[in-house]
């Protein structure tokens, strides 16, 4: 129950239903969510990994405002992480690209606009296979750690939908099916890059 309780949690955060300073009761929580205080106590938990929330001992747990200086550093470190893992790659076989086309085809058919999540669960399968596919677990293990399902969702609150990405992404799956390795990190670069700069774009980093 932990994965629900605090998609919901983020979602209310992101959305200013929940603002900075908003005082989260675990046992009000659970009673709506009908579950126990455990999955409650993780999801703040992780919430609070995550910049989200912050606990004090005998205060609670509050509501802090977005991070985007962590939020910019998070997409940084994805950039390193995913052309590392490219490069890394020994090669690709005829089933790895079939993986990424699959995700592709599920991107396609599932509109930003009307159909944002199971548009960017798509996404998100379509870079963690990528990173998968260099076969370096520890790129693994770190790409999972930065919590994309979490992170994603607040890029997109802050910047809006950017288009384009879906061909950039089928460009990329063409470049491994060549081999060109190079060409692959490039456009994977470019996608963050693009992120990083609409971030930048509407809300410039403080001097």
């Amino acid at each position: 129950m932990r994965d629900p309780v605090r998609d919901t949690i983020v979602s209310r955060i992101i959305d200013g239903v929940y603002p900075p300073g908003t005082h989260l009761k675990e046992l009000a929580l659970a009673r709506e969510f009908n579950v126990s205080q455990a999955p409650i106590r993780e999801a703040l938990r992780e919430l609070e990994m995550l910049g989200l929330v912050e606990s004090e001992r005998y205060r609670g747990t509050r509501v802090r405002s977005i991070d985007l200086a962590e939020l910019r550093e998070a997409y940084e470190l994805r950039l390193l992480l995913e052309d590392a893992a490219v490069r890394a790659s020994a090669h690709w076989t005829d089933q790895d690209i079939a993986l990424l086309q699959s995700e592709l085809s599920a991107m396609r058919a599932a509109d930003p606009k009307t159909a944002f999540d199971q548009h960017m669960q798509a996404v998100l399968r379509f870079h963690r296979h990528v990173v998968a596919l260099s076969g370096n677990r520890l790129f693994l293990k770190a790409w999972e750690s930065l919590a994309w399902g979490v992170r994603a969702r607040i890029m997109a609150k802050q910047i809006g939908y950017v288009p384009g990405f879906v061909e950039m992404r089928s460009d990329i799956v063409e470049a491994m099916q060549q081999g060109d390795r190079e060409r692959a990190a490039r456009l994977l670069r470019r996608i963050t890059e693009r992120l990083l700069e609409r971030l930048n774009e509407i809300h410039p980093p403080a001097s």
